[in-house]
């Protein structure tokens, strides 16, 4: 399969990505770059809660319910912006009488920039477009695509219980399912296009949106921010490897387009919007995704955020206090405070209970203090290359920061991130690293995910302090050309073309940046990332989760084992995924399912016998009547058992039916009638 074939689904992810959110962002009056880097956040919202509210209205998960509450949302975004938008001009808002042309173009050149750069890297790791990643939690991720499709709901209420737990966060799963349910195809085609769409269109659009929030709508810097996007192996590339993570990866990319409308929220943004409560609105609609995508996340922005919410609330404390009676001092004294105290009491029980369960949270430090600063500093974290080009734009923007005095709160959220990393990574597993860093599974690649983000408004703008010293010097050069125009005879003819010719060195400067800033970030951190990947998504015939004898025999399952029959195998060799990619379901859908009761027997022995019953109730109640044995090589190298299913082969108790290369499917006699 070519990636030309697999257009219908990168055409479906957009299209279920971006036109729910820009149907409510256009509603709600929303301009710019806003509508379409906020839109990906409001449609992943649309999607998850329709998927958790359609149980209740007896509806199967289609796309019914999305277009549902896609038309109630916008709705309520019409009426709110109708109610609560700015009546007439506002104050900072200038009113634009002439088409923004030029803003779009530059809008468009920077994200298909940013988006060039990151697919072209994915398009090459992935191979193909039916490629799936060989580790460990995809069984997990690519049978729960097809255990939606299966039990008609997406809810996160409901999705674990394919593996006998309790709820999952379901968002990625929803946008994937549908787009199997619409477009056909396989499921690691549609995991394949809704990964690409995301890292290449989603993230930078975030990236983008950022950073013009807090330095302003300036091309420098879109362009800057765009070509930054693209330039850390840590996201978002490091997450469609490492796990894999597909949900906290969806969770990750969508968080810099809520740091933008948080930044707006708070009132430090830079450029200008139309009305406050609007974006408060927004942000509430877009933080229902960022949580049902992973919970993670939005803790991420609660941690991300407490530095400028801190310096506004003492901004606004100060500027009480400054200006009032003794005694609205003291009222409003009293209103703060329980402000302050409620926050605190609401974080603390947040932090406390939005975390997985302490024997989820095992992953050890993997390195020391210092490396862990290094690598923060570097932009290098998890032992990848140092990133050069990023580290010197980085601390020219530290510095351009401290300098200006401008949105000093930055580096308070950077500073944050960088602690939290620092500590999963280095600092030794006790109750301290994990009352902080448990959040994330104590799991180093998952906070270093979280850097890129908050790296990269710093980064532009060390990035803008070196494009406007080139601008500053074109400008002198300008305006040399002037003054000698002036004083020197010539046609108007030539003292245009003179300008014209001194005004495009300042282009040229920039475009000579953007390239530059190109060619140094794409270089070994990203490269070395990408070789990762490839390693990942490479099916050969010792591949650790599904070799390709192993795949051909899953491939020739539909025409051998009837849709109802169940079969039994180790789920850590790969066999639990014939049902993501042949839809035959095995008892454990997942190497960490529950075993279903009275089935250990025949995972590991004693071997019952014919007519055991123990066992027989079991057999038949869920039709287990086949074997799938890829043998004893598992995902993590180890050897976990499942001694019995030798056991019933060799005893005479399964006859071969099938083989390709050491792989085989086995028809059970068992419990038989």
């Amino acid at each position: 399969m070519s990636w030309f074939d697999a257009v219908p689904q990168f055409l479906l992810a957009v299209v279920l990505l971006f036109i729910p959110g820009l149907a409510v962002a256009v509603a709600a009056r929303l301009s710019g770059l806003r509508i379409f880097a906020l839109a990906p956040g409001l449609s992943v919202s649309i999607i998850a809660m329709s998927a958790v509210a359609a149980p209740f209205l007896g509806l199967s998960w289609s796309l019914l319910p999305v277009l549902g509450t896609t038309v109630v949302v916008t709705a309520v975004a019409f009426f709110a912006a109708l109610l609560l938008g700015p009546k007439g001009k506002e104050k900072g808002v200038p009113r634009v009488s002439r088409p923004q042309w030029k803003v779009f173009l530059v809008s468009a050149a920077s994200v298909v920039l940013a988006a060039w750069l990151v697919s072209r890297r994915l398009f090459s790791a992935f191979g193909h477009p039916e490629s799936f990643s060989q580790t460990f939690d995809n069984v997990f991720h690519l049978n729960a695509i097809r255990y939606i499709l299966d039990t008609g709901s997406g809810s996160s209420l409901t999705l674990n219980a394919m593996t006998g737990a309790t709820s999952y966060p379901a968002a990625w799963h929803d946008v994937v399912s549908l787009i199997v349910s619409l477009g056909g195809g396989q499921i690691p085609v549609a995991v394949n296009a809704v990964n690409i769409v995301v890292a290449a269109l989603v993230w930078p659009l975030g990236c983008i949106y950022f950073s013009q929030t807090v330095w302003g709508s300036r091309p420098a810097v879109y362009f800057t921010a765009a070509v930054l996007s693209g330039a850390f192996g840590a996201f978002p590339y490091s997450l469609l490897d490492f796990g894999v993570l597909y949900p906290n990866f969806l969770a990750v990319a969508l968080l810099p387009l809520v740091g933008g409308i948080s930044v707006e929220v708070l009132g430090l943004s830079a450029a200008p919007i139309r009305s406050r409560l609007i974006s408060v609105l927004v942000l509430l609609a877009v933080l229902p995704g960022v949580s049902m995508a992973h919970p993670s996340a939005a803790m991420a922005w609660i941690a991300m955020m407490a530095p400028p919410a801190a310096y506004v609330y003492a901004r606004i404390v100060v500027r009480s206090l400054t200006s009032m009676t003794v005694r609205r001092r003291l009222l409003t004294s009293a209103v703060l405070a329980a402000v302050l105290l409620a926050a605190v009491v609401v974080l603390r029980i947040l932090w406390n209970l939005v975390r997985p369960p302490a024997e989820a949270a095992f992953w050890p430090p993997v390195e020391t203090t210092g490396q862990a600063i290094g690598e923060v500093i570097a932009s290098s974290a998890i032992g990848r290359p140092v990133a050069w080009a990023v580290l010197a734009v980085t601390l020219l923007g530290i510095y351009a920061i401290l300098r200006s005095g401008r949105q000093l709160w930055l580096l308070g959220t950077y500073t944050v991130v960088a602690f939290l990393f620092m500590v999963v990574s280095s600092f030794p597993a006790d109750a301290f690293r994990t009352y902080w860093t448990g959040i994330w599974y104590n799991d180093p690649p998952r906070l270093a995910a979280l850097l890129p983000m908050v790296t990269i408004p710093i980064a532009c703008q060390g990035a803008v302090f070196v494009w406007d010293l080139l601008l500053r010097s074109g400008t002198r050069g300008l305006g040399a050309v002037r003054r000698k125009l002036r004083v020197e005879p010539g046609s108007t003819a030539t003292r245009v073309a003179g300008v014209r010719r001194a005004a495009g060195y300042t282009t040229l400067a920039g475009l000579l940046m953007v390239l530059a800033l190109t060619a140094t970030t794409q270089r070994a951190n990203v490269r070395q990332a990408q070789d990762a990947m490839t390693g990942s998504y490479r099916l050969a015939a010792d591949s650790p989760l599904v070799s390709q004898d192993e795949l051909k025999l899953i491939e020739r399952l539909p025409n051998e084992v009837p849709k109802d029959a169940v079969l039994v195998g180790n789920p850590w060799n790969g066999s639990s995924l014939a049902y993501a990619l042949a839809d035959r379901k095995l008892i454990q859908l997942h190497i960490l399912s529950a075993v279903p009761e009275g089935t250990a027997p025949l995972l590991n022995g004693p071997t019952p016998a014919k007519d055991d019953p123990a066992v027989c109730p079991t057999v038949r109640k869920l039709n287990i009547d086949y074997i799938l044995d890829f043998g004893h090589r598992e995902v993590h190298g180890r050897d976990n058992g499942y001694r019995g299913l030798d056991s019933l082969i060799a005893s005479g108790m399964a006859t071969l039916e099938d083989a390709e290369g050491e792989a085989k499917l086995y028809k059970l006699h068992l419990c038989d009638a």
